[in-house]
């Protein structure tokens, strides 16, 4: 980037110097980490002999549930995930037993030689059977608000599904522990939560949590595959250490990750509908299901997202929200970017996609007729205090040339018999805070050298979202330095203990408050080292709180006199004033009651919509994307380039998930695209022909951390809009076309018809 403020890991990216776990040299005497999967999805654990792995040279040890010190239990919110199973198998990948070898290759070789005897039992892989056999983690999920409307309003009905979705992150999973004196293990971690790393870790080893020590430099990409899925990995390499006394890694080749980790949960919704002649919708009734697999993992909080953006933009006064998170026989689902907030959101979007089609509203009019205006109340309770979708929906319209878009379409479709062109639109209403109230907290750490350069810590993980440059860039802001000045440290529990994941779109909200908290308190302490330096330098008596910090230099309103920031940091060591400060934050007046689905869930919300155009290929099924508008209101941006970049990266990501990327699991609960050459993720070619977004600084008084608003999750709706510019292409054909999920050339051939 040309501009200030630069991307502070951007020369390192640059030039293949940024360092990630595994890149390091092998330690002397360090074990490589293998495992016997289950091959198969339920079964009975009737035995398991390691001893032929024994006796192969250079085999170490081999690792089983029951050689745990602690608990055999790693599973978070609700206990239901052994670490190793010791009786019953759950998916298929599920890791049985833990070989230790001086090479990864004697230690794959190993877990070939394991002999293991099981009961082979019925899986259960769809959402409809574990469902029917009321398999769920906990009862059903409810959001209710009643008002009741006549029986004479127009009726729609129908089931919705929107499949799952590989992480496919550049760095796969991986961990590096090491043992230290006493009971202490560094372990080095590709995870979103040293906290549950450590907490874990410490309760199967049974040791006390000081005793574990995470350190994560940064992630190669993680979309929430790395917030629970690491965690396994983690507690694996610390076991090994603890028993081996060695240094162990894990480092899972790309085909065993896809293999054994969870996805983004796949959804089924069965909902009704029902709306006046003019196009307002009246009453919406939806039970969302999710596949979950075989563990609990995140899918509790996933489904409640799910259900607070069940309604997205529209204030509908009849409303009924259901959930259930199912069971299955599959890898644990877990946190994907957007955290169950899409699969809600693309059932009311398709519905009014098919909703502006029966009425012969046009897409923009019918949403703008049921959105939310100011004061506005959701199912749940929480006041809509900003209502922008008029002015996105302006600019998105203008930013487009959309009437003349529009124009070109019809002359398009009507002129030509084997192709056909469609647009699609899409608006989100996304709401910003950790859904569990007490997730919503962050600290962080600054110390001021002598020198004046400055050491920044918090819990926050950079993963290539550029949490650091933003950390950073506040900090400079508080200090008046510029960023050259500053150095983000890796995240390290032992620096700031008890840290939240970084995920929910919070990393900038919660860690740079933290930050902001703890650089103001440095800054006041600044100020009086500069009261009396001017004082004593200038025979200055000046208030401390007008003394401004600007280009690394201190002044005063009054006077022309300047001290360098170093040189001010000097004197207040030598007069014995504090150069370090921890902060605290919490989001302030979150709170929701389960029992009543009612409350204040989130800080504020992020608004925005974007518009697609493709051309349809009626004889391949295959499409082309013209152009994409895009217009996201997010705050007064620390970073508008950072932002741009999230922004586009969320679109292009979920327009992989919705038109292309397909996960099909046969009928014994095996993946079965488990490599680059199987699932298909966008690529350069895929991008729009004409891709224009446009940021809205918005003064709304809701927004986080000087004044900005989260970018990471919400802009990952905008994708939908290319699903339902296919969907509109094929209508033009077949107006009674239902699109499967995701728009593959095969479910376009199959809606077709033809």
């Amino acid at each position: 980037m040309k501009k200030e403020p630069f991307h502070i890991s951007g020369k390192l990216h640059l030039t293949g110097s940024s360092r990630f776990i595994g890149d390091e040299a092998p330690l002397a005497g360090m074990l490589y980490a293998s495992f016997l999967y289950s091959p198969v999805a339920h079964a009975r654990i009737i035995s398991i002999d390691s001893s032929p792995a024994l006796q192969i040279p250079g085999v170490k040890h081999v690792i089983t549930a029951k050689d745990i010190p602690g608990e055999n239990m790693i599973g978070h919110v609700i206990k239901d995930e052994p670490l190793f199973p010791e009786h019953e198998i759950m998916f298929l990948g599920q890791p049985l037993v833990m070989i230790l070898a001086t090479d990864p290759s004697i230690a794959e070789e190993a877990s070939s030689r394991i002999q293991l005897q099981y009961e082979e039992l019925k899986p259960i892989l769809e959402i409809e059977e574990a469902d029917l056999k009321e398999e769920w983690y906990i009862p059903e999920r409810r959001i209710v608000r009643r008002n009741p409307q006549p029986d004479s309003l127009l009726k729609l009905n129908g089931r919705t599904r929107s499949e799952a979705q590989e992480h496919f992150y550049m760095e796969t999973q991986r961990s590096r522990a090491i043992p230290l004196e006493g009971k202490q293990i560094i372990v080095h971690t590709a995870t979103q939560s040293t906290m549950e790393c450590q907490e874990v870790i410490a309760h199967v080893l049974g040791i006390p949590a000081h005793n574990i020590i995470i350190e994560v430099p940064r992630l190669g990409g993680a979309f929430g595959g790395k917030e629970r899925n690491a965690t396994i990995w983690a507690t694996m390499a610390a076991l090994g250490a603890y028993v081996s006394k060695r240094p162990v890694e894990v480092l899972l080749p790309r085909d065993h990750d896809m293999k054994v980790t969870g996805k983004r949960h796949p959804f089924l919704s069965n909902w009704n509908l029902a709306y006046s002649p003019d196009g307002r919708v009246k009453s919406y009734d939806i039970e969302l299901l999710s596949n979950g697999g075989a563990y609990a993992d995140l899918s509790i909080a996933i489904l409640e997202r799910a259900l607070f953006h069940a309604e997205n933009i529209y204030n509908i006064p009849d409303i009924r929200i259901r959930g259930r998170a199912c069971r299955t026989n599959l890898p644990p689902n877990t946190a994907f970017r957007g955290f169950g907030a899409p699969q809600g959101i693309f059932v009311i979007e398709n519905i009014m996609e098919s909703l502006a089609e029966k009425t012969g509203l046009d897409p923009f009019v019918i949403r703008l007729l049921n959105a939310y205006q100011p004061a506005d109340k959701t199912p749940y309770g929480q006041e809509i205090r900003q209502a922008p979708m008029p002015q996105i929906f302006t600019r998105l319209r203008q930013l487009s040339s959309y009437e003349s878009l529009k124009q070109e379409v019809q002359d398009f479709n009507a002129s030509h018999t084997h192709r056909k062109q469609g647009l699609g639109l899409v608006p989100v209403k996304f709401g910003i805070s950790f859904t569990t109230a007490l997730l919503n907290q962050g600290s962080a750490l600054v110390w001021v050298y002598i020198d004046g350069s400055v050491s920044v810590t918090t819990g926050g993980i950079e993963m290539g979202q550029e949490l650091s440059t933003k950390v950073a860039i506040v900090v400079s802001r508080v200090l008046g330095l510029p960023l050259e000045q500053i150095h983000v440290e890796s995240s390290n529990s032992q620096r700031i203990g008890n840290a939240s994941p970084t995920a929910a779109s919070t990393g900038s909200d919660i860690n740079g408050n933290a930050a902001r908290i703890a650089a103001e308190k440095i800054r006041r302490n600044l100020r009086e080292a500069a009261s009396h330096y001017f004082r004593e330098q200038f025979g200055l008596d000046l208030p401390e709180e007008e003394f401004q910090f600007q280009s690394a230099e201190i002044g005063h309103p009054v006077t022309e006199q300047r001290v360098s920031f170093s040189e001010l940091v000097r004197y207040a060591y030598n007069q014995r004033i504090a150069l370090g400060a921890y902060g605290y934050y919490k989001t302030p007046d979150l709170h929701f009651d389960r029992e009543l689905g009612q409350g204040k869930p989130f800080h504020y919300y992020v608004w925005g919509a974007a518009l697609s155009r493709i051309e349809l290929d009626l004889l391949s099924g295959d499409h082309h994307l013209l152009g994409t508008w895009i217009v996201h209101e997010n705050g007064s941006s620390l970073h508008p380039e950072i932002d741009r970049g999230q922004v586009i990266g969320a679109f292009i990501q979920s327009m992989g998930w919705c038109t292309m990327e397909e996960l099909p699991v046969d009928d014994k609960g095996r993946y079965l695209a488990v490599n680059p050459s199987t699932y298909k993720i966008p690529g350069i070619r895929d991008i729009p022909e004409v891709l224009e977004l446009e940021l809205l600084t918005s003064g709304s008084g809701e927004a986080s951390v000087m004044g900005s608003k989260a970018t990471g999750e919400p802009p990952f709706i905008y994708g939908f809009s290319v699903f339902f510019a296919i969907q509109n292409a094929i209508r033009s054909v077949n107006p009674e076309a239902d699109l499967s999920f995701p728009a593959t050339p095969e479910a376009a051939l199959k809606a077709l018809k033809l």
